[in-house]
């Protein structure tokens, strides 16, 4: 288990060396599995799901989870998709930021977006707005030089925005977050 400073993402980096061994090919095949969907697939229904059901991976039995995730009406680029893709995230109850890899932000069209006027790009750590589960929720982009870059990690801005409440526990483990019937962020 790490702290982690909101401003300093190298020591984020250091000290959260505990799940450096998920690597990219795992998101595509053994969470896929685990999880029942498909790593970056669009999907059809953009409804929020009221309990989402994820899983425990590794010997480390770290709270792996798919949410659907897509653009806000905030953002402009040409080649999102309207379409919500799923996305699956590592649960980090220590982290304060939500993050996504640049492969899971290039599968919704981030590459070339345009927020309130500002043109995204490598060097700058903006927020950005995107829907996760249909609510609202402000993404950083997974810094590239660090180890966790091909990794979606799911912070407590993303708890704190949707209300939701994380289970986690048991024995077997087992793994959920359960979001409220009503929110003012949701779609």
């Amino acid at each position: 288990m790490c702290l982690i400073p909101m401003a300093d993402n190298s020591t984020f980096d250091t000290l959260c060396a505990d799940f450096e061994d998920i690597a990219a090919a795992d998101l595509k095949g053994t969470a896929s599995k685990l999880l029942g969907k498909q790593y970056l697939e669009q999907v059809t229904d953009k409804r929020s799901q009221k309990l989402v059901r994820g899983t425990t991976m590794g010997a480390s039995l770290r709270p792996i989870i798919s949410l659907h995730v897509q653009i806000s009406d905030a953002i402009t680029t040409m080649s999102g998709t309207p379409m919500p893709v799923n996305v699956h995230f590592l649960y980090l109850a220590v982290s304060p930021q939500t993050y996504m890899s640049d492969e899971a932000l290039r599968s919704i069209g981030v590459e070339d977006i345009v927020v309130v006027g500002e043109v995204m790009d490598e060097t700058k750590s903006m927020r950005i707005p995107l829907l996760i589960n249909g609510y609202l929720v402000h993404v950083l982009r997974s810094p590239a030089d660090s180890h966790f870059a091909h990794i979606n990690i799911l912070g407590e801005d993303f708890v704190y925005a949707t209300r939701a409440r994380v289970y986690l526990g048991g024995d077997p483990p087992t793994f959920a977050i359960a979001f409220p019937l009503t929110s003012q962020y949701r779609v």
